[in-house]
């Protein structure tokens, strides 16, 4: 008898432990959501140009940091405060020794400095140092876009919050929040002048002085996904 009891004692201790052990799974609450789209645009716009400068040069023995300095001296005087800055510099030599520079200086300069660039481009250059006008583009700076993006995020959170509002107005006893939003933007596109662009790293002839240059406003769009929850009614 003894044995008996002392046998069932043990299995329902045993019953006891797997039953605590046993992991409890907590299921997150239910949502009832509402999704939307919301779209905005508006206008971004620039005073300057990034501008772009070809530069060939021929020179007996010059080492390349006296003949960026040379370069840079021809250059300065075209655009008032301009900040020339070297994105290509490739060096050859021919077979006299004689070296061979190409070079490429960009600056964003202002409209009122475009007009006659080329002219003093051409009047700056000498025997064995060519410059020429090779680009105008008026696509705004990352500042300037992402200062209107700012802008539009800020007036898309005063409409997601409209729209919340108006919801809960529909819906009082539900008290929906926003669960979700999504932003997306479609980038503004560039602006060029092909009139005075070239394909080719040196241009043939120097562009009309007659092209206009003139600041473009570009639209920059913005959309956003929204989805509002409340927990789900119990009915």
């Amino acid at each position: 008898m003894r044995s008996t009891v002392l046998i069932a004692t043990i299995a329902l201790t045993g019953q006891v432990a797997f039953a605590q052990n046993t992991p409890i799974i907590a299921y997150p609450p239910q949502n009832d959501t509402v999704s939307m789209s919301l779209s905005l645009e508006d206008w971004v716009t620039t005073q300057t140009a990034r501008t772009e400068l070809a530069v060939d040069a021929a020179m007996p023995g010059g080492d390349a940091g006296k003949v960026r300095g040379e370069i840079l001296n021809a250059v300065k005087g075209l655009a008032q405060g301009a900040e020339w800055r070297f994105t290509r510099f490739d060096r050859e030599q021919d077979p006299s020794g004689l070296e061979h520079w190409h070079a490429v200086l960009e600056a964003r300069l202002p409209e009122s400095q475009l007009g006659g660039l080329a002219d003093r481009a051409k009047s700056a250059s000498r025997p064995g140092l060519q410059i020429k006008e090779q680009a105008v583009d008026f696509s705004p700076t990352l500042a300037e876009t992402e200062a209107t993006r700012t802008k539009l995020r800020g007036e898309m959170y005063k409409r997601v919050n409209e729209a919340l509002a108006q919801l809960n107005q529909a819906e009082p006893d539900r008290k929906y929040r926003i669960e979700n939003i999504n932003f997306g933007f479609a980038p503004p596109r560039p602006i060029n002048y092909p009139a005075r662009a070239a394909a080719m790293p040196m241009i043939s002839s120097s562009p009309s002085t007659e092209t206009a240059d003139v600041s473009l406003a570009q639209k920059v769009e913005m959309t956003a996904n929204v989805t509002f929850a409340a927990h789900a009614s119990s009915q």
